[in-house]
């Protein structure tokens, strides 16, 4: 990756307009864009200028887990693109046709390697940081990195592993690609030195969203679930669920299923680790939210209507319409009627305007473009700016909360054969959301138990392209899922259009779409960014590609 290319996904402020723009603990702390420059031999000096540099880790941080959302959601079950804006490379994702021209690959790899230089510019010159802020500041730094190439292991495979800054982007492909046990080796290195080094929470007034302790060891749990090590993400996990008991007011579910997604009640006691957007940014916003916007153009201008009943500000047109959710997840969701992440978090109703009334989606015809009104996720809805023209939310991209942690533990004890006592973290799950309690005993119906309520309560948060590579049932599951999509996608659709096929069931030539790795075994990778093997110079494509 060369200069000019790393350039190109940054933005034009500069470092020393930044330092004078961010102070520490403000309410914009996380409102900025990364510097497109740093002198390395120069720069770094202090600590306001290391405080700038875990900034930009930040904003990456945001920019990477937005399209690891997107990944994790339209390469799955759990999204369909309806080709509405002719977005072609979140088209390919949805229909499993990406290659390594991938514009959102491309961006996930990227983004990883420049959050990963500046963790690397920090934990360079930390020893000129200060005694007080030395800890935090290194901490943070092993946090980030840790978690973009967490990211990039589980995605791509083997790739380039460095500790140290590079300055000239393109001597990074000297380094070849490093085995995976390399790569989480120093995974595991930087979570050790994070969870001693940071806090387990923050009490101090604009440190919300930093990374912590707590989080440090769930992603190392969550390292050790990905290597099959279940017995060791227990004990870990075991630490995380001691500390919440110890401290309730700081860690554990929240009585209510909504306002854990409360764009006005952020990194709640629920989060554990998250991408943060200000409410209202002026900067850096979430635009999660115009994603998951159906984007129609009927004459009427429908708009969806809120759970409380009334019509949202948000029209249809005013969304892309890439990030909806598929007729199963819908129906999974919808199937019971006291399921509160159905009747919470989902919006399924438009409301016209001319009539004074809504109609829940299913009812509504397919429009004379062909257009399908969908369901979708709630999830990043900023209900307290939705007025936004530009669909702009300050809702957070949530990479761990408490929920997971409970899921996470449950999947341990049942891999090491406490099925039983496994019940009782998944239920805790459940009877939030208000079902009732599982009713299944064996190991292998808790196993697919656990994997249903995963999908249903952490739907559109980046876990399920993990999920299934991590239980080895991806090209199973998804298999089923586009043979479905074919037969049945549209049919409450068509029924109230004589036929009218929504254009998502087949690709552009009309054929009927087919999982491309339904004779595979195994987890599924993601290609090399082309660009990046053409720097290269003779690295080896991963399979399929």
């Amino acid at each position: 990756m060369n200069s000019s290319h790393i350039n190109k996904i940054l933005t034009a402020a500069c470092i020393a307009a930044s330092a004078l723009a961010v102070t520490a603990c403000s309410d914009g702390f996380f409102d900025r864009y990364p510097s497109d420059s740093m002198q390395m031999e120069t720069y770094l000096t202090n600590d306001s200028e290391a405080e700038n540099i875990l900034l930009d880790a930040y904003y990456y941080l945001r920019t990477v887990q937005e399209d690891v959302i997107m990944v994790n959601g339209l390469c799955t079950d759990e999204a369909y693109d309806y080709k509405k804006n002719n977005q072609a490379d979140y088209i390919s994702l949805n229909e499993g046709t990406w290659d390594a021209t991938s514009a959102t690959i491309d961006a996930i790899w990227a983004n990883c390697y420049s959050m990963i230089n500046r963790c690397n510019s920090v934990l360079d010159k930390i020893g000129n940081v200060s005694e007080k802020n030395r800890k935090q500041y290194e901490g943070e730094a092993c946090m980030l990195r840790a978690y973009a190439y967490f990211t990039l292991v589980r995605l791509f495979g083997p790739v380039p592993l460095t500790e140290h800054v590079v300055d000239d982007y393109s001597d990074l492909y000297n380094y070849g690609r490093s085995p995976e046990k390399d790569v989480y080796a120093l995974i595991g290195n930087d979570l050790g030195k994070a969870a001693v080094c940071l806090p387990p929470h923050y009490s101090e007034a604009g440190k919300a969203g930093r990374a912590t302790s707590t989080a440090a060891k769930v992603m190392m749990a969550d390292t050790h679930m990905t290597l099959g090590d279940f017995g060791a993400a227990r004990k870990v996990l075991e630490e995380v669920i001691g500390y919440a008991k110890a401290n309730p007011a700081s860690l554990g579910l929240l009585d209510d299923y909504a306002s854990v997604f409360d764009s006005q009640n952020p990194v709640n006691k629920e989060i554990i680790f998250v991408a943060q957007f200000n409410n209202g940014a002026t900067v850096v916003a979430n635009y999660l939210m115009k994603r998951c916007i159906p984007a129609v153009s009927p004459n009427d201008q429908p708009a969806y209507t809120l759970p409380d009943g009334t019509a949202s500000t948000i029209l249809t047109t005013q969304g892309v319409g890439c990030l909806l959710m598929t007729w199963d997840l819908y129906n999974r969701l919808r199937s019971n009627p006291t399921d509160k992440r159905y009747s919470q978090m989902v919006y399924d109703r438009l409301y016209d305007a001319s009539q004074g009334t809504s109609r829940q989606t299913e009812e509504v015809d397919v429009n004379d473009n062909g257009d399908a009104f969908t369901p979708a996720t709630l999830k990043y809805f900023d209900m307290h700016n939705q007025g936004l023209k530009t669909c702009a939310s300050g809702c957070d991209d949530i990479i761990y909360r408490y929920a997971d942690v409970l899921l996470m533990y449950a999947e341990c004890l049942n891999e090491t054969n406490a099925t039983a006592e496994a019940k009782k973290y998944l239920d805790a799950v459940r009877h939030r959301a208000g079902l009732a309690g599982t009713q299944v005993t064996s190991q292998s119906e808790m196993r697919l138990a656990i994997e249903d309520e995963r999908l249903l309560e952490l739907c559109f948060e980046g876990h399920r392209w993990y999920d299934l590579n991590r239980t080895g049932r991806i090209n199973k599951v998804m298999t089923a899922h586009f043979n479905h999509r074919v037969k049945g996608l549209s049919a409450p659709l068509q029924a109230n259009n004589n036929g009218m096929a929504v254009t998502d069931c087949n690709d552009a030539s009309g054929r009927p779409l087919e999982w491309r790795w339904n004779d595979s075994d195994g987890r599924i990778l993601f290609p090399i960014p082309y660009s990046q093997l053409q720097l290269s110079g003779g690295w080896k494509q991963n399979p399929g590609y």
